[in-house]
């Protein structure tokens, strides 16, 4: 049984400030505690600014953390919260919603649900990103979705030198190289022409490169527990590494980003009635089922 819950938002998400009030009525009402972040708009809301909580309070002891938000909001809150082991309730107030599975009108009826023991909850893997200069690591970030090495401003490609397990892979001009999970295969790498992998797959994730200047390179589906290291081979400053679309890292020639399995991994509660694959035609607009 749940005890507390954070409620995560965008700092400036006032829109979802109704939907806010709700839900601690309704924790309240159950004698769960809620645990607000203290962005501004809280702090102005004098119904919402009592459940202000301490930053690490907020983190570290939820038994449930609801995502109000977009895609976006939620693979920021994975990666706050993605060390608690705790599952992530989404509701979707952006446009696409692959991990925000809830409709905001219908948030209160699933947690119900979930809070009484009916609602599944599956598992994600995670990556993680170590950047290393002259052989030194200078930082590591985990990752749901992809991590990107990208040229930045420059309207030159850059090169890469790919490595799998130590072994030569390839040494790769373009634009930059995409590494995604299983469940961001359908943000940017679906984009440059990568596959769709179903995001509950443990073992697997994608390297896509990005505008090749060469047409024999592909994107490539590898085991997880291979070790991908890129290193930057091209005399440029300001190259960029992404995280998750949201962390941009400054990277430099000769830099080595590191990619391999994180032992975090994310919880989700899923939807009881929207599968995958109905989650796909919805948001890609794939064809109507015929007979209906």
């Amino acid at each position: 049984m749940a005890k507390k819950v954070s409620i995560f938002i965008r700092p400036d998400d006032r829109k979802s400030l109704a939907l806010i009030r709700e839900l601690t009525c309704f924790f309240e009402s159950r004698a769960i505690e809620t645990m607000l972040p203290d962005h501004d708009i809280v702090l102005e809301d004098e119904r919402l600014s009592q459940y202000i909580a301490h930053p690490d309070d907020y983190i570290t002891q939820p038994d449930l953390i609801v995502v109000i938000g977009g895609d976006g909001t939620f693979l920021m809150a994975g990666r706050h919260f993605c060390e608690t082991g705790k599952p992530l309730f989404g509701i979707n107030r952006g446009r696409l919603g692959f991990l925000t599975n809830f409709d905001p009108e219908d948030a209160i009826p699933y947690l119900t649900r979930f809070l009484e023991g009916n609602l599944a909850v599956s598992e994600r893997t995670m990556l993680e990103a170590r950047h290393i200069r002259f052989g030194e690591e200078i930082g590591c970030n985990v990752f749901l979705n992809d991590a990107v090495i990208s040229k930045g401003a420059f309207s030159r490609p850059i090169q890469l030198l790919l490595e799998i397990d130590g072994n030569f892979l390839n040494q790769y001009m373009g634009d930059g190289i995409i590494i995604a999970t299983a469940t961001g295969s359908t943000a940017y790498s679906l984009s440059a022409g990568g596959p769709i992998i179903f995001p509950t797959i443990p073992d697997v994730y994608i390297i896509n490169p990005v505008c090749p200047h060469m047409l024999g390179i592909r994107p490539m589906i590898v085991p997880l527990g291979s070790v991908l290291s890129a290193q930057v081979i091209s005399e440029f400053e300001f190259l960029l590494l992404t995280i998750d679309g949201q962390e941009a890292i400054r990277i430099e020639g000769e830099d080595k980003i590191v990619i391999q399995k994180s032992d975090k991994t994310l919880k989700i509660v899923d939807h009881p009635e929207k599968t995958y694959y109905s989650i796909l035609r919805e948001k890609l607009g794939w064809g109507i089922q015929k007979g209906s």
